[in-house]
């Protein structure tokens, strides 16, 4: 997708048009397929919701401009009353940084209708993972994610599989969870497929806690400039 010509404006200058512009020349029909039958199998039409900033500051233009352009090609509503607190941008940090540092969300949900959470590139899948857990602890149901691309170029397996969830359990025994609630405050299904293939790349608990540290602190380095940049 970076290497669209529009790119950059799309996701540098947040361009709304160019935006909409790179979604409509990379989405491929059979995702409109895919989406469409969620809405048959559930039997309403589901709302679309993207990651936006805070009210005040940019949007994702291309998240945004992905959500209405599927509203427009499946008749469905955009729910744009939900935020997320951005104090910082992510999107040039390493995987560390996003899992010491979750996406947080605020705002009023829609517990009637289903959603579909779609964001512009899957990566780790911590953003859509986080977007989706506020819905369901306000009451919401979440029945389907999307993305315009991945980094690998295709589907991506976002939630926690059962096969990758006994590895972590046999690689790590059963202190796990109570690391996991210590360092980083969720329990380890937490996790996202590719968060857990990270955490099992390291050799030992205290590799583990390396890299987590050195997550938070690059993390706060960076929310640290950002605020004093205002």
């Amino acid at each position: 997708m970076s290497s669209h010509g529009l790119y950059s404006a799309a996701k540098g200058q947040r361009d709304m048009d160019a935006a909409l512009k790179v979604v409509d020349d990379l989405v491929v029909e059979d995702t409109i397929k895919k989406l469409r039958a969620l809405e048959m199998k559930t039997g309403i039409k589901p709302k679309l919701i993207a990651p936006a900033a805070q009210i005040g500051e940019s949007n994702n233009a291309l998240a945004v401009g992905y959500a209405n352009w599927l509203a427009h090609e499946l008749d469905w509503e955009v729910d744009e009353s939900i935020f997320q607190m951005k104090d910082f941008s992510k999107d040039k940090l390493d995987r560390w940084v996003r899992i010491a540092h979750r996406s947080t969300f605020y705002g009023e949900i829609d517990k009637k209708t289903p959603y579909v959470i779609v964001d512009d590139v899957i990566t780790q899948g911590g953003t859509m993972a986080d977007l989706r857990s506020f819905i369901l602890g306000k009451g919401g149901r979440v029945i389907g994610m999307s993305a315009i691309a991945s980094r690998e170029g295709n589907d991506v397996q976002i939630r926690l599989d059962a096969d990758t969830q006994t590895k972590l359990e046999k690689m790590y025994g059963g202190d796990l969870a109570k690391f996991c609630g210590e360092h980083l405050g969720f329990h380890y299904r937490g996790f996202t497929c590719p968060e857990a293939a990270g955490v099992l790349s390291c050799a030992s608990y205290v590799h583990l806690g390396e890299k987590i540290m050195r997550g938070r602190n690059t993390g706060n380095a960076s929310r640290g400039k950002k605020q004093a940049a205002r």
